[in-house]
């Protein structure tokens, strides 16, 4: 679970429990915490009646309630105010072809603490991974978890989509207009992504795809630059797929000033 600092006392900020509450939430309204969020501030953090906490909808918003009734059942929270994060300066769909193992779990969680709004796993033809469709569905329900935990334990207010697992074409039908649609092929010797970003300066908008660990195939490559993605190379140098992953977004973040500490006056 993750912590967040709300409340100063003294001149000290005071570290409040946070918690993931995807209902809809108003000031002076009342909501509850059963099952594991109740265990969490009763048993982990040893919360009483009186203490506050703050609660964050995945969609972007995020309130300071407090304790006024705790029973074994279900803990009672008043919502006191509601707080306003700061917008973040772009925004970006991660395509990613599924990797092998376990890879994807971290994959999402590094993507939700780099900002991603939205995930779009696929098939690719070099993808290892064939996965009935059952195991399909398992598999995204776990990945949409590990996002909402990753949001928590990094203060992000929302917590990206995953959407089902696709295909290629499927999501070259889904990008959102007037993004920077980039795709990263290791075979690209013409263009790299410090050169490629200087054409879309002006775009806080990015529509990214990161191929599987043998890569895409050249007719993958054709099918995007036909939808009107930009062929992109990360250099000499070989990254592991995961690796690449979180190195893109990165970059992309840092260019839009994702880094940037905000001013306190």
């Amino acid at each position: 679970m993750g912590l967040f600092c709300d409340e100063k006392r003294n001149g000290t900020a005071l570290t409040l429990p946070r918690l993931y509450y995807p209902s809809a939430l108003t000031v002076g309204s009342i909501c509850y915490l059963v099952e594991s969020n109740l265990h969490y501030i009763r048993s982990v953090q040893r919360m009483k009646k009186g203490g506050r906490l703050s609660l964050f909808d995945g969609r972007g918003q995020e309130y300071t309630a407090v304790i006024v009734n705790m029973t074994t059942e279900q803990a009672i929270l008043e919502i006191l105010d509601k707080n306003y994060p700061p917008a973040r300066p772009a925004r970006i769909t991660l395509f990613q072809a599924l990797p092998k193992a376990q890879k994807m779990d971290f994959i999402i969680q590094k993507a939700t603490e780099l900002g991603v709004d939205e995930i779009r796993p696929f098939v690719s033809e070099r993808s290892i991974p064939r996965l009935s469709a059952e195991k399909s569905r398992l598999k995204t329900e776990r990945w949409r978890k590990i996002a909402q935990e990753a949001a928590k334990q990094c203060r992000r207010s929302d917590v990206p989509e995953v959407t089902e697992i696709v295909t290629l074409a499927d999501i070259l039908k889904a990008v959102e207009p007037g993004a920077c649609k980039l795709i990263f092929w290791e075979d690209e010797s013409r263009l790299g992504l410090r050169n490629a970003l200087q054409r879309f300066s002006q775009t806080p908008v990015f529509s990214i795809i990161v191929g599987p660990e043998g890569g895409l195939t050249a007719d993958e490559v054709a099918a995007a630059t036909a939808a009107g993605f930009v062929s992109v190379s990360l250099g000499r140098q070989i990254l592991k797929l995961e690796t690449a992953a979180v190195a893109i977004l990165a970059v992309l973040q840092y260019e839009a000033g994702f880094f940037e500490v905000e001013s306190e006056n």
